[in-house]
């Protein structure tokens, strides 16, 4: 078997995620391994106000522009705000001003963890991600090229597992590496 070099711990910051957060800190101490701790929020925690400020900045450029069409170069999108998917910590102030209220206490929550996981002796690197959590955590499992998932179940039984699936269900099936689960009790 390889060594474990690289381990996401996709949380959602249950109790569930923090029993899952202790074993994959346990197991990253004992490989000297990388823990990459990842959250998945569902909407962009950009400030909405400030990217739209700027698109409409730029549709006044593009007006300008249309009005003197001889030697203006065009506005081009390379400049603006792209609303990002993903974001590593450490979350600066610079960052966190870029969020929307929501947007900030999750970050600051990712880097909560972090902190802890760094001040136990591990190297961590923190991770924010928005999209469809199963999506993204896989994403974030063939990016980061983890060794093994550690992740938490919430045993919520068969009949809802069947109906709507679950996060832990589709990740077990699709992940690119092992994935270590624990349940909740």
């Amino acid at each position: 078997m390889s060594r474990i070099r690289r381990i996401l711990h996709p949380t959602d910051f249950s109790p569930a995620s923090s029993a899952a957060f202790r074993r994959a800190l346990e197991l990253a101490r004992a490989n000297r391994a990388e823990l990459v701790l990842v959250h998945v929020l569902p909407a962009t925690p950009l400030d909405v106000e400030k990217v739209f400020a700027w698109e409409e900045r730029k549709a006044e450029i593009r007006s300008l522009q249309a009005e003197h069409q001889l030697g203006i170069p065009r506005a081009d999108d390379e400049d603006s705000p792209s609303a990002k998917r993903v974001f590593e910590g450490p979350f600066t102030q610079e960052v966190l001003d870029e969020f929307s209220p929501e947007g900030r206490a999750w970050a600051k929550m990712v880097d909560a963890w972090a902190g802890r996981a760094y001040n136990a002796g591990a190297k961590v690197r923190p991770i924010l991600r928005v999209g469809i959590p199963y999506q993204e955590i896989l994403a974030a499992a063939r990016e980061s090229t983890a060794d093994l998932v550690v992740l938490a179940t919430h045993g919520r039984g068969e009949i809802p597992r069947l109906l709507v699936g679950s996060v832990a269900d589709r990740v077990i099936r699709m992940a690119p590496c092992p994935v270590f689960t624990l349940r909740e009790v």
